[in-house]
């Protein structure tokens, strides 16, 4: 799967100027290069940093959820989920002026939904996927991660109909073709499979997952 925060296209949240009288601009530029760090895919430097930062100021949400998120990307995955649910509840329990911009509702529950389906917290998974469906209706992740939902389970069909509807969102959306094609393949349809394929291959050709598909694609032509 597609690490964590790619499809998130974050940028670092600038803090308000009555916070920044109260925290050394030294911090602020550390606290900055631990999210330019998990942004430039530098997870392992990234989380040292976030850690470092959230010593001197372990209530920054932000942080946090940039850490949770480098820690499943670095794949300590129960670390990281217990990370992003501290993060859900301090967001829940602040009101709309102290609560940050990052993480908004969407962005926590789509990462929490990654998290569940890794570990196949699938009970757990699906009404995060849901309040992300609210939050994003037009949301092609939310459809990929639906689609992941059911194919996990191997509820084929279903996935199908989620994967497609990601694609119909976002022709570009590299993993809806990988997992959609996966689910044609254990549907008895190689040649569906075959055509999705080629355009993930097309999209990520540099994906962990490439030379699998490509594998695949060969030996159903």
């Amino acid at each position: 799967m597609r690490k964590l925060g790619t499809c998130f296209n974050i940028l670092a949240l600038c803090a308000g100027l009555s916070v920044s009288f109260v925290i050394p601009q030294a911090l602020f530029a550390q606290a900055d290069t631990g999210v330019e760090l998990f942004n430039a895919g530098a997870y392992e430097k990234a989380e040292s940093k976030l850690r470092e930062t959230l010593k001197a100021k372990p209530g920054d949400t932000t942080q946090r959820y940039y850490l949770g998120l480098t820690l499943l990307n670095r794949g300590k995955y129960p670390e990281g989920l217990k990370e992003l649910e501290t993060v859900k509840s301090e967001q829940e329990k602040a009101d709309q002026w102290s609560r940050p911009a990052v993480p908004n509702v969407y962005q926590i529950d789509i990462a929490l939904a990654q998290a569940y389906l890794t570990l196949k917290q699938f009970d757990k998974a699906w009404p995060k996927l849901e309040s992300a469906r609210i939050e994003a209706p037009g949301s092609s992740e939310v459809f990929l991660y639906r689609g992941v939902y059911y194919y996990k389970q191997k509820e084929n069909a279903k996935a199908i109909v989620e994967l497609e509807k990601a694609i119909r969102l976002d022709p570009k959306n590299a993993y809806a073709y990988y997992y959609v094609g996966h689910a044609y393949f254990d549907s008895g349809d190689p040649a569906k499979m075959v055509e999705v394929f080629k355009m993930f291959l097309q999209l990520a050709p540099g994906a962990p997952e490439a030379a699998e598909a490509k594998k695949m694609v060969d030996a159903n032509c």
